[in-house]
């Protein structure tokens, strides 16, 4: 299990060395409207939609993780040297289809090795992912600071870091193969299920848009308070990601509310509060809501699918669709209301999306379990 736990760290490490802050750079360089809303939804939507397309084929998960993190590499380097502007947005779309396709086997290699404890043990390899990403978002964000344009130097450390990772999957000693997906038809539960979480994605995602035109114009943040935020994101996360899957194993519908009400803290704390510090409490959240989002909901799709990449791939597509439809709205709507003053427009629409969220969140109630849930 030693290639799998290296291949993890290093490539969260290289990830949030430069992700976490794409979205404020875009929108600090000017990018705005439906381009910005593609950039926020990006590392969701696009990655979703390619899983769903490769749950088609007959393709092994180690192989799949190589090509995919290999071609990431070499997009992250190619960013290093492209302006800010629709060319940018062009090349980070397919980016994220490549961390996409890297995911999926990902996801193949880890529903075969969590086959005796779902929420445990994929709690584990995100606590792993977590300690790789935690130092990696201080030290860009500590050195870019205010120097926006150093950032593409992470850019290509990412790069040649998640190259090294691509090498590092070759020694999985755990893969995965299946037969072509055939046919889209599920259970009631799980349909149920999927219909839930499309709804969700939309009111999620619209406020991805919003967060990073809130941090360029109503906190004036720069590289170091987005490193922060995310600092603070990762370690609560690590200090509740084993409990949190206990947790799931022992009550997962709960968790699953649970882990959805808890999102409407985000944009209601970036509407209502004064200072980058009450941002910064209110990250603390994050830890609850990122360890039930790495666990609960995969676990239930991998313990209610008769075909888990069917399961998967579905469950990836609605989440696309509704993430890109989220993210187009938000952006939408803040231009709507630009007329009012960018921000108010921006506190009006974080105050929308928080009530939406939470009331979206209680659908996760109705949802039962198809088969009992092994422990």
């Amino acid at each position: 299990m030693k290639p799998l736990r290296t291949y993890i760290m290093i490539r969260n490490f290289a990830l949030n060395l430069s992700q976490p802050f794409i979205s404020f750079v875009s929108a600090a360089f000017g990018i705005s409207g439906e381009n910005l809303a593609i950039v926020s939804s990006a590392g969701s939507a696009l990655p979703s939609f390619i899983q769903f397309v490769m749950g088609f084929f007959n393709l092994r998960g180690k192989i799949i993780t190589f090509y995919g993190t290999l071609a990431a590499g070499l997009l992250w380097i190619s960013l290093s040297f492209i302006p800010f502007g629709v060319f940018f947005v062009v090349i980070y779309v397919i980016l994220e289809a490549s961390l996409g396709i890297s995911a999926y086997g990902w996801y193949l290699i880890m529903e075969r090795v969590s086959n005796t404890s779902r929420g445990k043990i994929l709690a584990q390899y995100s606590f792993y992912s977590v300690i790789g990403g935690i130092i990696a978002t201080l030290i860009t964000g500590f050195i870019v600071n205010k120097e926006f344009n150093e950032v593409r130097y992470f850019f290509l450390i990412s790069g040649s870091l998640f190259i090294l990772s691509s090498l590092i999957s070759l020694e999985f000693d755990v893969d995965y193969s299946k037969e072509p997906l055939k046919g889209l038809s599920l259970n009631k539960e799980l349909s149920k299920f999927l219909i839930i979480t499309f709804l969700f994605d939309v009111v999620w995602s619209m406020a991805w848009p919003l967060f990073p035109l809130a941090q360029v114009y109503l906190f004036n943040m720069d590289f170091e308070n987005i490193a922060i935020i995310n600092l603070i994101a990762n370690f609560s996360t690590l200090l509740l990601q084993r409990k949190i899957g206990e947790l799931v194993d022992k009550n997962r519908r709960l968790m699953m509310f649970l882990g959805r009400l808890a999102l409407s803290v985000f944009p209601l704390a970036y509407a209502l509060s004064t200072s980058v510090y009450e941002i910064y409490l209110a990250n603390v959240v994050a830890g609850f809501t990122s360890s039930i989002n790495s666990t609960a909901y995969l676990s239930y799709i991998y313990d209610n699918s008769k075909d888990v990449r069917k399961g998967i791939g579905l469950y990836n597509a609605v989440s696309g669709l509704g993430d890109i439809i989220g993210s187009s709205i938000g952006a939408f709507g803040v231009e709507e209301l630009e007329f009012l003053g960018i921000f108010l427009a921006i506190k009006i629409m974080m105050l929308i999306v928080a009530s939406l969220r939470a009331i979206a969140s209680f659908f996760y109630l109705k949802i039962q379990e198809v088969k009992p849930v092994k422990f």
